[in-house]
């Protein structure tokens, strides 16, 4: 019995490592959400980045955007042509999904330069394909509402998890072997 185990080991150590590092990582994100952000960065700093940038790539794209904090709710709304199209909330900023798209990175990791890069890398691709999703998500709720419910619950997720799920068969496929 224990010698059909043996050929799984790998398999073990990497969930374990995996799983490990997603909740220390997932505990510190917990940590920060739980500061008490003034109204400058309100609702936390990353899900107010996040708002801002997309205002500004929606508005070099010919929109009227604005942004502005929700009373009494750590969200901020997202405004096309003064009506408000959605609120970005804490789980729009792809912060989670960076955390996952990490601890497997991590979890695979041999060569700690080679992986400190493709992490850098990851991250920020995971950030800007997140704020096109943000970008996308606001043109079709103010030009086809009609299509809201399938772009903001099915597309989009499928589009950065697609995102993370093609960085991972890179780093496992191409780049680790180097």
């Amino acid at each position: 019995m224990m010698s059909a185990l043996r050929t799984y080991v790998p398999v073990f150590k990497f969930v374990a490592t995996f799983g490990v590092i997603y909740i220390v990582l997932s505990l510190i994100y917990y940590l920060y959400l739980q500061q008490d952000y003034n109204s400058s960065n309100y609702p936390d700093p990353v899900t107010s980045q996040v708002s801002y940038q997309t205002q500004q790539l929606l508005n070099a794209i010919g929109y009227d955007a604005q942004i502005s904090n929700v009373p009494h709710h750590p969200s901020v709304y997202m405004y096309l042509n003064k009506t408000v199209v959605y609120r970005v909330i804490e789980g729009c900023n792809a912060i989670s999904v960076m955390i996952l798209f990490v601890a497997f990175i991590l979890a695979f990791a041999k060569a700690w330069k080679k992986t400190a890069f493709f992490i850098l890398f990851g991250i920020t691709f995971i950030y800007i394909v997140n704020l096109f999703r943000l970008v996308a998500l606001a043109i079709i709720k103010n030009k086809y509402p009609q299509y809201d419910h399938i772009s903001h619950d099915i597309l989009f997720p499928a589009v950065i998890y697609g995102s993370v799920i093609l960085l991972w068969l890179i780093w496992v496929k191409k780049l680790k072997h180097i």
